[in-house]
């Protein structure tokens, strides 16, 4: 049984600017060469989908939604007004490609009015799925509803959906191995001792213990590089201000005009953690972010990869990008201890695991103190991801889970 998968996916938007800016002369080209010189460069994981799935006999199409230069060449190519929503030319990419199933990557952009819309309109279409990597909220809950099929990143965001009757399907993280083809490796360079690549987003569920934790090592002197995003005084100032309105009226029991004005019910998780600005050490060590093949690079050109999962301290499974992407590469992976990261790796062979801030910190200065034996565990790592956690294997898992569906639906239809 054969079948057509289209992915909408979503570039950082960050990425798509700089990389836009870098590429003026993309604009004279069409869309299939924009959209090849922009996966090479991005080397995004939903492209390498799209290769893998092609690799096993599936046609599968890649739409990446924020990348405004290579949407517009495709409106223009295909006689689509310039005048529509980002939205709307998506519905109209679908409706071009009459895809069997629509994998809604960028799931948080599409509400459950636009869902059922698309598939009460277009009629090819016999499964719409998403994919979440990221706590769980009401407004995913709502748009997830309308969906037949959601992919979950983490067992503990599959039981979170099971909570709200939603049935999720395991899909972990992987790494695409012909990233290696594309890395330069320099024997003569210095390395870089710890490297961290993310972002540093104050607030609750989002990453007050990694700043707490990098402003450690830097206090304790350890050489970190940081490349990312940090948010500005008057963000930080506006979440200050907004966690001490929450307050005051959950003193007064007026919640329930948190859930009526907008900004307060977006911020109403904010009361649970104190809202710190960064310290001036952080702020002077923080570079600007790096994606795609610079990003690769960098793990490439580093000892240690120092990694902590995003949310609250009590999400007990791991699962994010960065365990696969520096492990493939190449590079000693230091990271948290989570109930399920013996599933992924063997710890303190293939991996670096820690509980704590003082044992982070402790065997970082170890590591860096025992180059040969880091060097062993980076190369240990490796051989496991290429092993058991390429995209490639991911793609394979995927589509046994799709054609079990396509089935399915085949059969009640009969």
């Amino acid at each position: 049984m054969n079948y057509s998968l289209l992915r909408i996916s979503k570039l950082y938007d960050n990425y798509i600017s700089d990389y836009e800016k870098k590429h003026t002369n993309d604009s004279f080209l069409n869309y299939d060469e924009q959209y090849i010189n922009l996966i090479q460069n991005s080397q995004d994981l939903s492209s390498s989908y799209e290769k893998y799935f092609k690799e096993i006999g599936v046609n599968a199409i890649n739409i990446i939604l924020n990348a405004r230069l290579l949407q517009k060449t495709w409106a223009m190519e295909h006689n689509v007004t310039q005048h529509i929503s980002a939205t709307e030319l998506i519905f109209e990419q679908v409706k071009f490609y009459k895809p069997d199933i629509v994998w809604l990557d960028a799931s948080e952009l599409f509400d459950q009015e636009w869902v059922y819309n698309l598939k009460s309109r277009l009629s090819s279409i016999k499964l719409i799925i998403g994919h979440i990597c990221s706590p769980v909220n009401a407004n995913m809950i709502e748009s997830f509803s309308s969906f037949d099929l959601i992919l979950a990143c983490s067992t503990c965001i599959q039981k979170e959906l099971a909570i709200y009757n939603i049935k999720a399907e395991l899909l972990y993280h992987g790494f695409d191995h012909s990233i290696l083809d594309y890395i330069k490796s320099d024997k003569t360079q210095n390395k870089i001792d710890v490297l961290f690549t993310g972002s540093l987003f104050t607030g609750f569920g989002f990453h007050g213990r990694r700043i707490e934790y990098i402003e450690k090592m830097i206090e304790s002197n350890i050489s970190i590089k940081i490349f990312g995003n940090i948010e500005s005084r008057k963000k930080v100032f506006l979440k200050q201000c907004m966690n001490r309105t929450i307050i005051i009226l959950s003193l007064l029991r007026l919640e329930f005009l948190i859930e009526k004005i907008p900004i307060l019910k977006k911020y109403r998780n904010y009361e649970k953690e104190k809202i710190k600005y960064y310290s001036e050490n952080l702020i002077r060590s923080v570079q600007p972010p790096k994606f795609g093949l610079e990003m690769l690079q960098l793990l490439n050109n580093s000892k240690i990869c120092f990694n902590i999962h995003g949310g609250n301290s009590e999400r007990k499974c791991a699962g994010n990008m960065r365990l696969f992407e520096s492990t493939g590469i190449g590079t000693c992976l230091i990271t948290d201890w989570k109930e399920n990261i013996s599933d992924f790796f063997v710890i303190d062979k293939e991996i670096i695991t820690y509980k704590t801030m003082e044992e982070c910190i402790t065997k970082i200065k170890w590591l860096l103190n025992h180059p040969e034996e880091a060097e062993r565990i980076a190369k240990a790592g490796q051989m496991r991801t290429l092993k058991d956690h390429t995209i490639l294997k991911r793609v394979k898992d995927l589509d046994v889970i799709l054609r079990n569906r396509l089935k399915i639906i085949n059969s009640t239809n009969i």
